[in-house]
């Protein structure tokens, strides 16, 4: 066999590795124009404020598609796409909570969407259907007039108060903090300063709602030993002495976070404990066991508040208009 002949023998399969790679990235490209589509419509709807539930179904479509994308561009080897799609991630991290998405945070999203774009460009060296994400030019900061707002809230908060509605509100709070600011304010308040005072707001909620679950679960669990040992408990668990100073704390986060029911419940509870540990009235094991149940019953009802609390924070952010 001649050289020339070895030298045709030797680059054939050269050859067909290079055909067979530039296959896959062709059907790489086509791929990754889906989910770059996909990605694209995901981020301009999330930056439309959509509610929460939609938001977060968003999120995920978008880290479903950057993964999906930065994964397949490892798979036919080309790390520039790969390393410029993984490293979009972090910046979705910081729009994952809308509460606290600000309108930077959607900038740099797209700054780092439109490198994404360009490395496929560049390496599969396609047309895509689709352009950057436009910059969204600079806008005076929306501002809202105090008296519409105001009558906004109190209409919420009578369709709220329908039977059928929530039993705990935190817009009597939100109403006490705006009128303030009316009272010492220009009779405006800016949209963002709005939104922060209600994530604020939800916040403290949050926190105080955070602490009631936390700890009366572990009131129900002092009775449950008394309801098994009997009076002898009381000389032996110093929970007792602890738990009274504790539903004492508890009555007062109670009415900071306006739950007037919960109020009234902590109140008995707390004179019920008093009575037990002071006097060692011999409760009946059948009685301790409706307050045990019972303070398990408020544990859960807290939970069902902070669902509220983050349901009404999303209709009293959606009274803003939309820019």
């Amino acid at each position: 066999m001649s050289h020339r002949q070895d030298a045709a023998v030797s680059t054939e399969p050269e050859q067909n590795q290079d055909d067979f790679q530039k296959e896959l990235i062709e059907l790489f490209g086509q791929e990754a124009q889906e989910w770059l589509v996909q990605i694209h419509a995901a981020l301009i709807e999330l930056e439309s404020l959509p509610d929460s539930d939609r938001h977060t179904q968003l999120i995920d479509a978008v880290v479903r598609g950057i993964t999906s994308l930065g994964g397949s561009a490892a798979t036919v080897s080309l790390p520039d796409v790969e390393r410029a799609t993984f490293a979009l991630l972090p910046f979705i991290e910081t729009i994952k909570d809308r509460t606290t998405a600000t309108t930077q945070d959607f900038s740099t999203v797209r700054e780092h969407f439109r490198i994404v774009i360009g490395s496929v460009k560049v390496a599969t060296g396609i047309t895509l259907d689709i352009d950057p994400l436009p910059e969204v030019a600079a806008s005076p900061e929306p501002v809202l007039e105090f008296l519409p707002l105001l009558n906004a809230l109190h209409q919420l908060q009578d369709e709220l108060a329908a039977p059928g509605g929530v039993s705990r509100s935190l817009i009597p709070q939100v109403l006490q903090r705006l009128e303030h600011e009316a009272r010492i304010g220009t009779g405006q308040i800016q949209a963002a300063k709005y939104q922060e005072l209600l994530v604020s707001i939800h916040h403290t909620d949050a926190q105080y709602l955070g602490s009631l679950r936390q700890d009366l679960p572990g009131i129900a669990l002092h009775l449950s030993r008394l309801r098994a040992g009997g009076l002898a408990v009381l000389a032996s668990d110093t929970g007792f002495d602890a738990s009274i100073q504790l539903v004492a704390g508890l009555q007062d986060i109670a009415k900071q976070t306006n739950a007037t029911p919960l109020v009234t419940f902590l109140t008995g509870l707390q004179s019920f404990l008093t009575l037990l540990v002071q006097r060692r009235i011999d409760i009946a094991a059948d009685r301790l066991q409706s307050v045990e149940t019972r303070i398990l019953a408020v544990a859960s009802m807290v939970e069902e508040w902070m669902a509220d609390g983050q349901k009404e924070l999303d209709m009293m952010s959606r009274l803003v208009p939309s820019t």
